[in-house]
């Protein structure tokens, strides 16, 4: 009996100890993939102590969408995230962490920090499929946040960068343009550094003035959307339609 006990708790702490990761008080989703900020898709379970990210739709960010920075210090848990994902990535990046070393290596922790451009862009004509692709779904979300571990000259670059922006780089392709005294200075693909995290947003849907759905705020796994919004936009329809009836 014992032995079962121990061994259920152990299933428990590995499930709990893979599915996240507590990056400064902010759970994130670790990942082995190489996913892109901004980016639209679902979790889906590979093993029983994996998840994986299913990216299924990159919208058309047709102006920059204001990026915030932070540079964190790795520790035990995300140094062995990064691990695994570096073995897996085509990003050549060494990170040499000792925990004994009081100064540890430093990664990125990058955030969308427009929240309302990014609402403005889903909403867009251009983006009509990928709304409605979001509608049948409210499993599905955006990538608004991830952690990136990169190479010393591109840690450096990005440090001393006034802003940075995610930035269409060619056809469905995004990465960060970094400025400098109001000038473009330099450009960062993401698969130039090793993605081993990630946090996801979900959309709040809503009736507009036309009688509409429309997407009107973004909130993550652990919060409810505002009051009169919904996550499922079925449920917003539903609603709108009794309404009208």
């Amino acid at each position: 009996m014992l032995k079962n006990i121990l061994f259920i708790g152990f299933i428990v702490w590995q499930l709990q100890s893979c599915k996240t990761i507590d990056i400064r008080q902010d759970s994130q989703t670790h990942t082995t993939q190489q996913v892109t900020l901004g980016g639209i898709g679902s979790d889906k379970k590979e093993t029983l102590l994996h998840k994986a990210f299913n990216n299924t739709a990159i919208p058309d960010y047709t102006e920059p969408l204001k990026v915030t920075v932070k540079l964190v210090p790795f520790n035990k848990q995300t140094h062995k995230a990064f691990t695994k994902a570096a073995g897996l990535q085509s990003a050549t990046v060494k990170i040499k962490y000792i925990d004994s070393v009081a100064h540890k290596p430093r990664y990125v922790k990058l955030q969308i920090a427009d929240k309302v451009a990014v609402i403005d862009a889903l909403n867009s004509t251009e983006n009509k499929s990928v709304k409605n692709y979001l509608s049948n779904s409210n499993h599905t979300a955006i990538l608004t946040g991830l952690s990136i571990a990169l190479s010393p000259k591109d840690l450096d670059v990005i440090t001393h960068a006034d802003a940075v922006f995610l930035v269409e780089k060619g056809l469905k392709t995004y990465a960060l343009q970094l400025y400098k005294n109001n000038t473009k200075t330099q450009v960062i693909s993401f698969n130039q550094g090793v993605v081993f995290a990630y946090k996801e947003s979900y959309c709040c849907w809503q009736e507009n003035k036309k009688h509409q759905l429309d997407i009107v705020d973004l909130v993550s796994a652990a919060n409810r959307c505002p009051k009169k919004t919904y996550r499922s936009a079925k449920r917003a329809n539903k609603k709108l339609n009794t309404l009208n009836y």
